[in-house]
C-alpha cells in the first residue's frame, strides 16, 4: 500500500450496501414499543410512530462538518421534542457520555469501536459523511512512513482519545508500530493546543478536524503541508468519519424517541446537500461552535462541508466499523473482535429502514 494514497473524487467512492449483521446483532436496541410499517416518509413525519417517551433531547454542539445535527432542531419539533439541547463539551473525547452531559453526538469509527472495547454504552445509529480529516506534517515529510522517529502531540495517550487512536491505525497500516515507532506527547483534551503544538513546533504532525484544517491554512506561521486528506485519499474515504451515535442507556430507555432523532439528524442531511451555502450560514447563525473558534466564520464552514458527501445512503456503516476495528486491532489497540463490536456497538436496522423510505 503506498504511503500517499491516489485522490479520488466523491464520485469514484464505492457504493456499498447497507449489511444484515448489523441489523441481526443489534436491531432490538430500539425495535421496542414501535408500531407495525414503518415511517412513511417527510410528509408526515410523526404518522407511523408513537410519541416520543421523552421531550427532551441533548446533542453534542456539533463541529463545523456536521450541520445536519444543527439543522435537525426544526425536524426535532415534528417529531415531538419540545426541549432541544446543545451541550458545549469538548468534541474528541467522551465526556458527554461518561459525565452524562448529553443524549447524542457525532463519533469517528476508531473512537466508536474503542470505546465500544473498554465498555462504554455507547451506539452507532447511522452514517452521516465520510471525510473530514486532514493530516499536517512539517517540512521533510512527505508520507506516513516518514513520521518514524517524529514527535507527535495528542490529548492522551490512550485509545480513547481520538487524536492517539487515528495515528496509531495510520502507523499501523503501513506496517509501523505506534508504541515504539513515534514519540507520542501528551498535552489535554484541547484541539487547539494539539494546532499550537504543530505550529511552534514541538509535534510533527496534526490531525486537523472540520474547521481546523482551513483555520491551520490561513495562517501565516503554519509550518506545514497536507500528506493525507480523508475526504479524498482512500480507504479512508471510502468509510464513515462522522456517524451518529447515542449513549446506549438512552437509547434503550427510549427506544421510539432514538428512531425519532435519528428520522430528524437524515432528513437534515438530505437538507446540507441541497443547499451547502444555506447549511452554512444556519449553522453560524445559530451558534453552534463545540470548542473551535474559527466555526464562527461562515467562509471557513463553507471550506469545510463543501466537498464532503451527505449522502448517507452512499456507504456502509456496519463495513466502517469493522475497517476501524480491525485496524485498532492491528495496532494491538483493542481486545474485541470487529464482529463483537458491531454487535454490542451499532444498530443500523431503522437507518436500512429509512434509506427507502425517506425520498431525497
Amino acid at each position: 500500500m503506498p504511503d500517499r494514497l491516489d485522490l479520488v473524487t466523491r464520485r469514484d467512492l464505492l457504493r456499498g450496501t447497507l449489511g444484515t449483521a448489523a441489523a441481526l446483532a443489534g436491531g432490538g436496541l430500539i425495535a421496542a414499543c414501535v408500531s407495525p410499517g414503518g415511517p412513511t416518509g417527510v410528509a408526515s413525519p410523526g404518522a407511523s410512530l408513537p410519541p416520543p417517551e421523552t421531550t427532551t433531547v441533548r446533542f453534542v454542539s456539533p463541529a463545523a462538518c456536521d450541520p445536519p445535527t444543527a439543522l435537525a432542531k426544526k425536524f426535532l419539533l415534528e417529531e415531538g421534542f419540545t426541549d432541544i439541547q446543545y451541550v458545549t463539551v469538548p468534541v474528541t473525547t467522551t465526556e458527554w457520555l461518561t459525565a452524562d452531559k448529553a443524549d447524542f453526538h457525532s463519533g469517528y469509527g476508531n473512537l466508536i469501536a474503542a470505546n465500544v472495547d473498554i465498555g462504554l454504552p455507547i451506539v452507532a445509529l447511522a452514517g452521516i459523511h465520510p471525510g473530514c480529516f486532514e493530516i499536517f506534517a512539517a517540512p521533510g515529510i512527505s508520507t506516513i512512513k516518514d513520521l518514524r522517529g517524529k514527535t507527535i502531540a495528542v490529548n492522551a495517550k490512550n485509545v480513547s482519545d481520538q487524536f492517539y487512536g487515528y495515528f496509531s491505525i495510520l502507523l499501523a497500516y503501513i506496517g509501523m508500530d505506534p508504541r515504539t515507532d513515534v514519540n507520542f506527547m501528551e498535552i489535554g483534551p484541547n484541539v487547539n493546543a494539539l494546532r499550537d503544538a504543530f505550529v511552534d513546533g514541538r509535534s510533527q504532525a496534526f490531525i486537523a478536524p472540520a474547521a481546523s484544517g482551513p483555520q491551520l491554512r490561513r495562517n501565516p506561521k503554519n509550518p506545514g503541508t497536507v500528506i493525507l486528506d480523508t475526504t479524498m485519499d482512500k480507504p479512508w474515504s471510502q468509510y464513515y468519519c462522522c456517524q451518529l451515535v447515542a449513549n446506549g442507556d438512552w437509547a434503550r430507555r427510549y427506544p421510539v424517541a432514538t428512531k425519532r432523532v435519528t428520522r430528524a439528524v437524515l432528513r437534515a442531511a438530505d437538507l446540507v446537500t441541497k443547499d451547502r451555502p444555506s447549511a452554512a450560514h444556519q449553522y453560524v447563525a445559530g451558534g453552534f461552535f463545540s470548542t473551535t473558534p474559527a466555526a464562527t466564520d461562515e467562509e471557513i464552514v463553507n471550506e469545510v462541508i463543501r466537498d464532503l458527501s451527505y449522502d448517507w445512503r452512499e456507504l456502509d456503516p456496519e463495513e466502517t466499523l469493522r475497517f476501524f476495528a480491525l485496524r485498532l486491532a492491528d495496532a494491538k489497540l483493542i481486545k474485541m473482535t470487529s464482529q463483537q463490536i458491531i454487535a454490542q456497538g451499532s444498530d443500523f436496522a431503522y437507518m436500512r429502514q429509512l434509506r427507502t423510505e425517506l425520498k431525497q
